[in-house]
Parts: structure tokens; sequence; C-alpha cells
């Protein structure tokens, strides 16, 4: 795989690479962004919410006709109004939380070197966390592709286990998984001709 230049990552790899060390003599092989898939079931997610709560809205004001509710002394308008307030209120915040989980699906990134894996997780606005691996302590590389739609739009995670304690990599809705899984093995086994075990 040809490597790649620092100018050439997107915004959210730029940033991880900021906070990494870089050697001079390290190379920087990939950027791994999630799949396209994963975003298309955040937006299809907030987007069947919000129309569900707006057709509510919209059915329990055209729906009310003349009725009362005699039996609690209200005007049927006025329980109308609080549910219709509601469901436009939870409409708005059901896209507002669309928007936010886009941005996070979005930004999350991995990046390969030849001397290590740094994989940038924003788990919340106020919660990132950024974990590096070094490429010699990879163990064992894994690929798992379930169900019809990882084979078919080509996406699957990649769970790399690692020497010692250190707690087991997944990178999920990785594109291609195989390829970058195959490219993860052999930065580790260049890195061991080169450094030995």
């Amino acid at each position: 795989m040809k490597p790649i230049e620092p100018s050439q990552l997107s915004s959210s790899a730029k940033q991880a690479f900021r906070l990494i060390e870089f050697d001079k003599d390290e190379v920087l092989l990939c950027e791994v962004r999630k799949h396209w898939f994963g975003l298309f079931l955040v937006y299809a997610v907030g987007t069947f919410v919000s129309v569900v709560l707006i057709m509510v809205a919209v059915g329990s004001a055209f729906l009310g006709g003349e009725a009362s509710a005699d039996t609690i002394g209200l005007s049927f308008s006025a329980i109308q109004m609080p549910i219709i307030l509601l469901c436009f209120v939870s409409a708005l915040l059901a896209a507002v939380g669309t928007a936010v989980g886009a941005f996070l699906y979005k930004s999350n990134v991995v990046l390969v070197t030849s001397e290590k894996l740094v994989q940038l997780l924003n788990i919340t606005l106020f919660n990132r966390k950024i974990s590096q691996l070094s490429i010699g302590d990879v163990q064992d590389v894994t690929v798992q592709q379930d169900g019809i739609f990882p084979h078919l739009f080509k996406y699957g995670t990649i769970v790399i286990e690692t020497a010692g304690e250190q707690q087991n990599y997944r990178f999920t809705y990785t594109p291609f998984p195989y390829e970058t899984a195959k490219m993860i093995v052999s930065s580790h086994e260049e890195n061991l001709k080169l450094h030995g075990n």
C-alpha cells in the first residue's frame, strides 16, 4: 500500500494525528473511516422518529373534532395543545440528536502507521478517547461480517487482539475490512523484520 501524507487526511484524522507522537522515520499507511452505511442508519432512524412524532402531532390536531373532555372539565383544545407541543419539541430534539450522532459517527477514525495503530473515538460531544497500540503488539486480526448488509455493502468489524493485558481493539463499520486487516498484518510483519519480537 502506498504511504499517504498527513495533509491528505480528513479533518478528524488530522485532529488525531496532531495528538500522537509521529517519528520522522515512521510512515503513515492509511486512514480508516467508518462506512457510509452506518451513517445511513443514523439518518434513517432519526428521520423515522421525527416523522412519526410530527405525524402524531398533526393527527392529534385534525382528529379531535368537536369532542370535549367533560369528565375532567377541560375543553379538547386544552388537552390537545400540550400533546401537539410535546410532539413537535420531541421531533426537534430527535433531529438535533440525529445531527449530533452523525457528527460523532463521521469523526471516529483509525490511523495505521508503520509503528502504531491510533483510534480516535468520539463517544459524546464532550467525551473523546484516543487509543494507541504499537504495531508490534498485534497478536491477531479478525474480521467479522454478520448478516447480509455487511457482505452486500462490503463493511465489517475488525477485532485486533493485543499482547499482554491490553484490551482488544474493535473497529466497527470498517469499509473493505479484509483489505484493511491484510494491511495491518503486513505492517506488523514488516515491523517484526525491522525490530524483532
